[in-house]
Order: structure tokens, then C-alpha cells, then sequence
């Protein structure tokens, strides 16, 4: 049995690399945890605390619950905790933590809004006979009317709008948690809290759009059971990677960091990248160059002939037939006018004999998954596993 969880899925969709390393090679890195997960943990541990001593029948007061936040933190802390970015520190952080539980201490008490069903509530959900969905919800509760909210607590320092949120696809997932464990729930409302900010974002899902997220997962997943390879993703979040120091794409940078001033352009890898760089710059500017003589000649000749009547001009060598053409030009893929242009050439039946298959996109699609099974059996059995050195420059990442 399959078992994939938001977070699982979400990994392959960042880096492809990483979810190796972490899912199916299994490497454990002897890393703590960032900063900010740091953070998040413990102001999901104090919330949890507070809510089932009101279950129990207990108020903690603002100070109390304060109390607990510092408890925690000062009990779970260790060296190990990553601290990525020079701007943040733990100290920072810690306050930021104690704002975002006053601020929600202040809005929310006595905390009797519904009745909890569940806190860290685990769920795993049957998307067909081979694959179960894993997670846990922060706060599961139940309103008047049949009406049930999951409540998620986020400390992230970015406030998303209202559209991204309807588009969530992790609230999505606990809206197929719910309605599978209550099916008469009335509504079933996704209630984010983005703890810095004080704002409460409140979104549903349709049985359409719960429908519509079973495909989509089930795209996802195929993607990742028939991915061959695993090639790095680089992005803003690596950084943040446990596996930065192991990751092919980071090695040359780790490797050169250290050395000094004097030596460094010396270094094979720094040298080889930066004579590349050059010949290519060389030879762009060589071919922009010889570009405009070719079109000032060409331009030069034309003139020549039209006043002197000829169609033909002679060199040494060569001859040049100077003649005035008329080309037709059809919309490109973007223009708005390519759609009808491709349903008139379908309509004539001459789509087959008037188009190519584009060989690139095959192989793209080959290498994301998304070609059906018996497609891609015969794709494979048909084209020629090939190994080709390719290098292509970009401006360097910090």
C-alpha cells in the first residue's frame, strides 16, 4: 500500500533531487531543524496545551499560556537549531512567536468557539486500492448545524490573498479528511490562521473541486512512481535544504567558497566556467556583429541592382539573384488568431500531412510521467536511450 502525504507530494514538486534523498534513498542528515520550523513547532505545541486544558474545563491566563511558549522553547532548543538568514535571530524569533500567541489569546478567548473533535488529529484517506493519504490536522471542530471547521495555525512572514488561499491545495486535502469521516457534514469550512498578521483566512471546497483534487493527486502521484531521474530543482528554498552540503548542484559553490582571494580564478572548475562564459560573449558579439554587415550589404546590393535592372549581380566567385519575394506570415503559437488557423487545416484534413511531431515535448513528457501506459511502452521501444554532455550557462545564484 502507497501512503503519500501532502508534505510528500510537495517535496517531489520543489525538488525532485530532494525528494530522493529523502523518501526513497532515506538519508538522514545529522541536522536540527530551521529556525522558523523551530518556531512554528512551539507555537503549535502551546496552542494545542491550551486548547485541551480547555477541554478539560481549565482558562489559562494570557500569562500562563506566555509561560508555557518560554517553557518549551527553552526545553526543546539546542545548538543544532539552523539559523539560515544573517537578519533572523533565535531571540527575534522567540518574541515573534510570544506576539503571534497574545495575538491570538486576545482575539480568540475563552476558546469556546465549537466543539473539538480533535487536536493533532491524525486521518488517512483511501484514494483507491493502492494508495492511502496521510496528515494530521491542527484543530478539528464542530459547529452548529452539522458544519465542521479545521482550523491550521500558520507563523509564516507572508500573508497570501484570498485567491491563493481558495486555490490551497493543503486544505484541500483536509477537506477530503473531513468528508470522508463525516459524510453529512453540512459545510466544511478550511479556517487558516496567519498567527503574525491577526487575520483568519476562511475558504470551502466543492464536491467539484474535492473531485477535480483527487485527479490532480492522482496526476502527482503517477508523475512520481514513473520518474526515472531526479534532477536537482534549484529555487529560494535551498537554503533551507538539510541537503545543501550533499547536493550536486551546490557541491563547485561549497568547494570554492573557502578559497582565498589570490588563488581563486585559478581554481579548474572557476576557470573553465569563466573562459566558456568568455568565448560565448565573444562569439555573440562576433555574430550580432557580422549580422548587421551581412543585412548592410545585402541592403546595399539590392539597391544596386534595382537601379541598374539587374536581377543577377556578379562576384569573383559567386553571384547573387537579387529578386523581390511575397510570404505569407501565420499567426504564432501565441497569437489569438493560431487556434482558428489549426481548426481550418483540421477541418480540411490535411493536419497529418501539414504537421510534425515535435520531439521535444515528447521527451518531456516522456520525462514527467505524463504519457499513458501503453504510449509510453511504445515511445521507449522506439527511441534510442542516448547520453549527451550538455552544459548551459546562467547567471551565477548567491
Amino acid at each position: 500500500m502507497a501512503r503519500y502525504s501532502y508534505s510528500k507530494l510537495e517535496t517531489y514538486a520543489t525538488c525532485p533531487l530532494q525528494y530522493k534523498y529523502r523518501y526513497i534513498d532515506r538519508v538522514r542528515m545529522d541536522l536540527g531543524p530551521t529556525i522558523e520550523s523551530f518556531l512554528g513547532s512551539r507555537v503549535h505545541d502551546t496552542l494545542e496545551w491550551l486548547y485541551r486544558l480547555v477541554n478539560n474545563g481549565t482558562l489559562p491566563t494570557l500569562s500562563e499560556v506566555r509561560e508555557r511558549y518560554h517553557f518549551l522553547w527553552e526545553a526543546e532548543w539546542t545548538d543544532d537549531v539552523r539559523v539560515i538568514r544573517p537578519e533572523v535571530t533565535p531571540e527575534g524569533l522567540r518574541r515573534v512567536g510570544e506576539r503571534c500567541l497574545e495575538l491570538y489569546y486576545n482575539r480568540h478567548a475563552p476558546f469556546d468557539e465549537g466543539i473539538v473533535l480533535g487536536l493533532e488529529d491524525p486521518f488517512a484517506i483511501r484514494l483507491d486500492d493502492d494508495v492511502v493519504l496521510n496528515g494530521y490536522l491542527d484543530r478539528l471542530t464542530r459547529q452548529d448545524g452539522d458544519v465542521y471547521e479545521v482550523h491550521d495555525y500558520k507563523t509564516s512572514a507572508r500573508l497570501p490573498t484570498p485567491e491563493e488561499a481558495e486555490q490551497d491545495q493543503q486544505a484541500g486535502w483536509y477537506a477530503l479528511a473531513v468528508r470522508e469521516r463525516f459524510r453529512h457534514a453540512s459545510e466544511i469550512r478550511l479556517v487558516w490562521h496567519y498567527l503574525r498578521f491577526d487575520e483568519r483566512l476562511v475558504t470551502t471546497r466543492s464536491p467539484e473541486q474535492t473531485e477535480r483534487l483527487k485527479e490532480d493527486i492522482r496526476r502527482r502521484i503517477k508523475e512520481v512512481e514513473l520518474a526515472r531521474s531526479f534532477p536537482p530543482q534549484e529555487s529560494a528554498l535551498c537554503d533551507w535544504c538539510e541537503y545543501f552540503t550533499i547536493c550536486p548542484a551546490k557541491g563547485h559553490r561549497l568547494a570554492v567558497e573557502s578559497i582565498p582571494d589570490n588563488t581563486y580564478l585559478g581554481e579548474p572548475g572557476v576557470a573553465l566556467v569563466n573562459r566558456l562564459a568568455a568565448l560565448k560573449d565573444e562569439l555573440k558579439e562576433f555574430t550580432q556583429r557580422k549580422e548587421r554587415e551581412i543585412a548592410q550589404v545585402e541592403e546595399a546590393l539590392h539597391e544596386y541592382a534595382h537601379q541598374h535592372g539587374y536581377s543577377v549581380v556578379v562576384g569573383s566567385d559567386m553571384e547573387a539573384v537579387v529578386e523581390d519575394q511575397e510570404k505569407v506570415q501565420f499567426p504564432k503559437a501565441d497569437h489569438p488568431d493560431r487556434t482558428e488557423l489549426e481548426e481550418s487545416v483540421r477541418a480540411a484534413g490535411l493536419w497529418d500531412e501539414l504537421s510534425n511531431l515535435d520531439l521535444a515535448k515528447l521527451r518531456r513528457a516522456l520525462a514527467d510521467g505524463r504519457l499513458p501506459d501503453r504510449l509510453r511502452a511504445e515511445v521507449e521501444r522506439l527511441g534510442t536511450q542516448q547520453t549527451k554532455p550538455h552544459i548551459r550557462l546562467r547567471k551565477r545564484r548567491t
